[in-house]
């Protein structure tokens, strides 16, 4: 009788031989590649070694199955990510226009009161709230040249250089029409607040929990090249009227709003939506909000 350990073959000892050899089958099949056997026949060679093998590969079918799995998977996951990618999206706008709102509230405390108006007409240009236009800027639309770090709110940013830009906003989208060479503001006021004849003094709001301050805007452009009435294109915009469509609804057909109490919430558009841009819902303001202060 023979006993295998871990490889190994041990023979029993015949009486009066010499001392045991232990015999490993692995060693006898490399010294079997190495020295020539009398009997070819009997030789152990590398074919006799892989076919002897039980190492094997997959199946095209098993392939194609991981192949389902993996796809199957990626399915189910994507939608969840596309969420999770517009939620983060959306805290992110919110937190841009509490950083806005700080801004705003530290305008005002400078300046008696009164928010600013929409634009200031300079000997050498533009002073826009969200930046300095130069009168020998290029006129045409997307070369127009916005230095954004005379806006209005500007000197009150800790960090300035993406919080007037709503990360929804869609850009790449083939329908986008540039305004200027550099992004500029994806958030607006009410125009009647910022119309230098009614312009703002804060301590006259009587209801600053419901009385917009700033929120997602845009535009449906059809008069300005490249958009046309054939071509119509939507483009950034920075107020709010009751009347016009220009509250941009791109959270899930929801808006980011500010309020003068300093909260942010995301607003219904109580009016519908264009629906010529799908990936830009643009719409009128909710009746909830207030747009105009005696």
């Amino acid at each position: 009788m023979s006993v295998r350990l871990i490889g190994v073959r041990y023979e029993p000892r015949p009486s009066g031989s010499g001392p045991i050899r232990a015999q490993n089958p692995l060693a006898d099949a490399r010294g079997s590649l190495r020295t020539p056997h009398a009997n070819s026949e009997n030789a152990l060679t590398p074919d006799r070694l892989v076919r002897g093998s039980t190492l094997r590969a997959f199946t095209l079918i098993e392939l194609l199955i991981v192949v389902a799995i993996i796809g199957l998977l990626l399915s189910l996951m994507l939608p969840a990510l596309g969420s999770a990618r517009n939620a983060a999206r959306t805290v992110i706008c919110g937190s841009n226009l509490r950083q806005m709102m700080l801004a705003l509230q530290q305008y005002t405390d400078d300046h008696d009161g009164f928010v600013f108006p929409f634009r200031e007409d300079l000997p050498n240009g533009k002073l826009w709230w969200y930046g300095f236009e130069s009168s020998s800027s290029p006129t045409t639309e997307g070369q127009r040249v916005l230095d954004r770090s005379r806006s209005r709110l500007w000197p009150y940013y800790a960090v300035a250089d993406s919080i007037e830009v709503c990360p929804s906003f869609p850009v790449h989208s083939s329908h986008y029409k540039p305004k200027y060479t550099t992004n500029w503001t994806t958030y607006g006021l009410p125009m009647r607040f910022i119309t230098p004849a009614t312009l703002l003094r804060t301590d006259r709001i009587t209801e600053p929990w419901r009385t917009l301050a700033l929120a997602d805007t845009a535009q449906i452009n059809a008069f300005q090249a490249p958009a046309s009435p054939s071509n119509p294109m939507f483009e950034q915009w920075f107020y709010i009227t009751a009347s016009s469509q220009s509250v941009h609804y791109v959270h899930q057909h929801r808006a980011s709003a500010a309020m003068f109490d300093g909260h942010v919430e995301l607003i219904d558009p109580e009016f519908g939506v264009n629906p010529t841009f799908p990936e830009a819902p643009i719409g009128r303001p909710p009746s909830t909000v207030v747009l105009r202060v005696q």
